[in-house]
């Protein structure tokens, strides 16, 4: 009788272990779904998202020109930029866009001129990870959090290496801390919103800085040793010790610069390495995902099924930010004013009203 309650106790334990571990359903996603659309024959009108169920922000890397509603299209073959992005159509225009881009050799800050080519091949595109390497040996990861994201930048040995921050369309202004190993900043490209309206950024590095200066992007002009700029198209570059892996953590905030640290730190202080920032935001994506388990059909039947519901788990995107007493907070684009609460928005009502809602 022992043995057999021991048994029974025994495979109780087991039953709830197998319950507890969700399904990979990640594996199953490609976020490349729909980005081989053009103007002229669209078929989907996506870009490949790297991002946290309705994030704040979210990643996607670059092979239109800045302002370009279609950000990325899979017939191309070059990349000129890893942009913080919140579009919901190629039809509609961006804001609160600035992106980054790694450079091998020599400084060049022209999107036109610095674009670098890649394979499909060298490219892996998941809701948690997204890693592309260029034909120039240079390697980029992200991982998101909903507010921010960590990026891995990895060059090639021997070679000068540079990161090229681009201030998007629109008023820009950033300052570099060469000491701290940090960027802060703003962009406030984007239609609709008050005036004074601005998207707060901050960028930390986890090795030194050796040279730096900024740049605006409307005549391409580079000022080196500058540590400070504002103005139309402004960013930054750096440069780092030859061959450097650079691991960088950025966060983003509507409201303030103080708050832009603060969702940095909450988001992203506890992650050593981009491998921790991956790992939990797989266990949030499979978390979301298992919320429906399909059975039957093909291998191509669930990739298209949970692809699918990874798109629509993008929207409507969280509009609020928590802050130091851990309540939510946002600002209204409404009246310029933050306000004490939760906000949502980012909703394209051209295809969702026949699709998602019903």
């Amino acid at each position: 009788m022992k043995i057999n309650l021991l048994l029974l106790f025994a495979a109780i334990l087991l039953s709830n272990n197998l319950s507890a571990q969700e399904p990979d359903l990640v594996q199953y996603v490609n976020t490349l779904q729909g980005t081989n659309s053009k103007h002229e024959l669209t078929r989907g009108n996506t870009y490949p998202t790297t991002a946290l169920p309705f994030g704040m922000h979210t990643w996607t890397p670059q092979t239109g020109k800045n302002g370009d509603g279609w950000k990325y299209q899979y017939f191309k073959d070059k990349i000129r930029g890893f942009q913080q992005a919140h579009q919901c159509s190629s039809w509609t225009r961006d804001y609160a866009v600035f992106s980054l881009f790694p450079e091998i050799d020599q400084l060049v800050v022209n999107e036109n001129d610095r674009e670098e080519k890649f394979a499909h091949a060298d490219e892996i595109a998941k809701p948690n990870y997204y890693k592309v390497k260029f034909e120039n040996q240079i390697t980029t990861e992200i991982s998101p959090t909903e507010r921010g994201a960590h990026i891995r930048f990895s060059y090639p040995k021997g070679k000068k290496s540079f990161l090229v921050l681009d201030g998007y369309t629109g008023l820009s202004g950033v300052k570099i801390y060469p000491k701290q190993r940090k960027i802060t900043g703003y962009v406030n490209n984007g239609e609709g919103f008050k005036k004074g309206w601005k998207s707060f950024f901050v960028l930390t590095f986890d090795k030194d800085i050796k040279k730096y200066g900024t740049w605006e992007n409307k005549n391409n002009t580079v000022l080196p040793d500058s540590v400070n700029a504002e103005g139309q198209g402004y960013g930054a570059y750096l440069e780092f010790k030859a061959g450097e892996t650079v691991q960088v953590k950025v966060a983003s905030s509507y409201i303030s610069a103080e708050q832009a640290e603060l969702n940095l730190v909450n988001e992203l202080g506890a992650d050593k390495n981009l491998e921790q920032t991956k790992k939990k935001a797989a266990a949030v994506w499979n978390k979301s995902l298992n919320k429906i388990q399909v059975e039957g059909g093909s291998l191509a039947d669930k990739e298209t099924f949970y692809s699918c519901f990874f798109r629509a788990s993008l929207f409507s995107r969280k509009f609020y930010e928590i802050g130091k007493d851990g309540k939510p907070y946002y600002f209204s684009p409404y009246n310029g004013q933050v306000h004490e609460g939760y906000m949502f928005t980012d909703t394209g009502l051209w295809d969702t009203f026949r699709a998602q809602f019903p």
